[in-house]
Parts: structure tokens; sequence; C-alpha cells
């Protein structure tokens, strides 16, 4: 390897290394997780031929991974230089108890996660998503309806990024008089859940793919919620359940283009009755996001042909469906309540 000489100061070629390593560097924590290791260092330290052993990998190649990981704080090396120990960095990746972090690594770690952002340039010469072509032409929806893996890797890092937001809306909201919510697109049912468990007088419905549906069910039925729920297999597309006083609907409007969000919009204001209102609850961008908030809009992009979008975007697209935005709640530091009713 040459180094390389420009009219850039030595530390802006320093930096855009860094830079332009990032990828290996997020694979290379993509494959310590998906080996299982920072789970097997909560045991206490271990040598790299234990865990060669333990994981059934070349000890010479894992080793070498290692000591690169430890290089930015993915596991402690020791003295003698063979032995690893968990540091605070990699104690995030452990999946029991799981975190929003740790079901995140497992879910990049995929290989069809990782071949749609290889093809990025497809996304950014068409605007179109990239995954499609990435793999075999299988999209990111057929895949995690039909591939068992796919599935539960999707689900997981969903739900436990959705928990503690799902928490921040049954605070953030206000669900006085409140007694039936529909929650469409409703996932595993953490923020169905978060509702009910706060506000003990709602009864709720998630509407969900007929997939997904058992998924929520044994979600939810850890949650000593009985006989306050219900979940309904179904399709946003064709119906909602009609009559609600409340419909929720948490980051599924950005996976779609503006036409489609339209469409889905007029199926839940069809479903509302007069009087009932409807949460759009998502991630906006503004001049103000930061490189997780712009990046996650990318995600968009390469896996569905989604993207975040300006509060002002949602206000548009609602009243193109019969429905106008009474006000604005906010959550956290992108996620934002927009409540509206029929126009």
């Amino acid at each position: 390897m040459t180094e390389h000489v420009g009219t850039a100061d030595k530390g802006a070629n320093k930096e855009m290394v860094e830079l332009l390593q990032g990828a290996w560097r997020a694979r290379a924590i993509h494959v310590a997780s998906e080996l299982g290791i920072p789970d097997l260092l909560t045991r206490g330290e271990h040598t790299v031929a234990e865990l060669a052993e333990l994981t059934g990998t070349h000890a010479e190649t894992l080793g070498r991974l290692l000591r690169a990981l430890s290089t930015f704080g993915v596991f402690q090396r020791q003295a003698d230089g063979h032995t690893y120990s968990q540091s605070p960095l990699s104690a995030v990746l452990v999946t029991e108890p799981g975190n929003a972090e740790s079901t995140d690594a497992r879910f990049m770690a995929a290989n069809w996660h990782w071949a749609a952002w290889g093809d990025l340039l497809h996304s950014v010469r068409t605007g179109e998503s990239s995954f499609e072509v990435a793999n075999s032409g299988v999209s990111f929806w057929e895949l995690t309806k039909n591939d068992a893996d796919a599935k539960q890797r999707f689900n997981a890092a969903m739900n436990a990024v959705s928990q503690e937001e799902s928490a921040g809306v049954a605070r953030a909201y206000d669900f006085s008089g409140i007694r039936t919510v529909v929650d469409v697109a409703g996932g595993l049912g953490s923020l169905l859940a978060a509702v009910l468990t706060t506000h003990t007088e709602v009864y709720g419905t998630i509407l969900e793919r007929p997939e997904v549906v058992p998924l929520a069910e044994a979600r939810l039925a850890k949650a000593d919620l009985a006989g306050r729920y219900e979940v309904v297999p179904g399709d946003f597309f064709e119906g909602v359940p009609a009559g609600a006083d409340l419909y929720s609907i948490k980051r599924a409007l950005h996976d779609w283009d503006d036409d489609t969000i339209v469409r889905i919009l007029e199926q839940i204001k069809e479903a509302m009755r007069p009087d009932s209102v409807l949460l759009v609850i998502e991630g906006v961008v503004d001049e103000e996001s930061d490189l997780e908030a712009l990046f996650r809009g990318l995600l968009l992009t390469v896996l569905v042909g989604g993207q975040d979008r300006p509060e002002s975007d949602y206000q548009t697209l609602a009243e193109r469906a019969g429905l106008r935005v009474v006000r604005t709640i906010p959550v956290s530091d992108d996620l934002r309540i927009l409540e509206a009713r029929r126009a």
C-alpha cells in the first residue's frame, strides 16, 4: 500500500481513511455479533482458541478479527495478547436481555441486508430500492414474509426499537376518554401494549399481516393484558377495522411513496367515525436532523424505496386523503405524533 499524497492536509487524509474503512468496521462487528461472542464473554474472559472452538471458526482469523475490533473498544484484549473480555461496547451487543443495538446488529449482519447497501448506487441513480437488485429480484417484504430467519431478524429489530418509543407515545398523548384503539400495522404489539398498560380502560386491536399475527399474539400474551385486545390478520390496502375511537399507525407510512401513503390514509379514514382521531407517528427530517436520522432515511430507501419526510409533507398527504392535522406532539428528537381528524 502506498501513501496517497494530494492537496488535502494529512489530518483530512487520515480522517477519510477512517471513514472509508467504516464499512469494514461495521462488518466486523456484525460477524462478531453473529457468532455470539458478546454472549460468550458474559461468562468471563476467553482465549481466542476457546472462542474459536465454541463458535466453529478459524482461530488465527478470529484472533485477527478480535484484535482489530479491540482497537476501537469492541472487546478488551488482555496483556497476553490471546485472551479477550467484555467491554462496555461489546456488552451492548449481548442478546439476553436484548436491546435495540443488539437486535440491530443481527438485522444488519444478514447477507441480504449487507448486499442491499452494496447496491446503494442503484438507489441514488433511480430513487428506487436496491434490495431487489441485490437479492435476485426478491423484495424486502417478500423475504420477511417467506423466510423464517429474515422474518425473525426484522421483527426483533423493529420490536426492540419500538418498545422504548412506544412507552414515550403512551406518555406523550392524552388517551383520556378513549375506549377503543386500532393500531394499524402494529407489528409485535409494542405500541398497543404500552397504551393498554398505561391506560387500563382501553381495549385494543392490532391489524397486521397474517404471517406476523402469531408473533404479535405471543408477544402480547406475556404482557398481562388478557381479554383487552385482539390481533386481526389483514392488509391496510384492503380495509381497516371500523368504528374505533382512535387509530394509530407508527413508522409504517415512511416505507411507501406519496401516492401509496394517501391510499393507506384513505383506508383508515373510511374506517373512522366522524369523531374518531388518527395518530400518525413518524420520524421527521428537518434542518436539525442528525447523522443517525439521515442514515435511517437512506436505509428506508435501500430496503423498500421509502424515506423519512418533513412534518409538512405528512400534513399535505393527510389533506390529500381527506384528513386534517390538528396538532403535533413531540415524543423524542425526531419522533412526532401528528393528530389528525376527518376533514
